[in-house]
């Protein structure tokens, strides 16, 4: 006679657990897809997001720093993440809502408030100094859209997604966004 059978406790557990290497194989191979998964969109976005959030937070090591823990909370999630359209927009999103509690917590340090103001990276590391400036002095909705409208090269849809906005809103925000940018660039662009 089985002795895992014998047990009311075995009657109510699968036969996975009773048979020790069984179930865990499957949770084995399952974490292996899953990861692997995760790895293919963290390659191929992360730096695109990095890019994308430094120029809307105007900080590089910030927006380095909360794509990376959007990440992580991601791959922690990844079982409902991964299962997303656009998971990267779910990554955006959370980074840019982390750096932004980030900055605020740093900007009521005054210890930190040198290190906010200061741009202390090359030149070449971001686009076209006047156009940094003028996205810089725009407002953070409309910067939000032309950051992924026109450098991640998101549709529509993947912006509505991410900032939880409708499309006609994606739209009217990059009209406006781009008219500003448009008058304080000099309409040379």
């Amino acid at each position: 006679m089985d002795t895992h059978s014998a047990t009311p406790l075995a009657a109510a557990l699968p036969e996975s657990a009773i048979q020790p290497g069984v179930g865990s194989a499957i949770r084995r191979e399952q974490a292996r897809v899953v990861t692997a998964d995760f790895a293919t969109v963290f390659r191929s976005e992360r730096d695109r997001l990095v890019r994308a959030l430094s120029l809307t937070v105007n900080d590089e090591a910030l927006a380095a720093e909360a794509v990376d823990e959007a990440f992580t909370r991601a791959l922690h999630r990844w079982h409902v993440v991964g299962d997303f359209d656009h998971p990267q927009a779910w990554v955006y999103r959370t980074a840019k809502n982390w750096a932004l509690s980030r900055f605020r917590r740093r900007s009521r340090d005054r210890r930190y408030a040198h290190k906010i103001a200061s741009p202390d990276r090359a030149d070449d590391q971001l686009p076209d100094p006047e156009l940094t400036a003028a996205m810089a002095s725009l407002d953070e909705d409309r910067r939000d859209v032309l950051v992924l409208r026109f450098l991640l090269d998101w549709s529509v849809e993947q912006v509505a997604d991410a900032l939880e906005i409708s499309p006609g809103t994606v739209k009217s925000r990059t009209h406006r966004a781009l008219t500003d940018l448009n008058q304080k660039l000099g309409g040379h662009r």
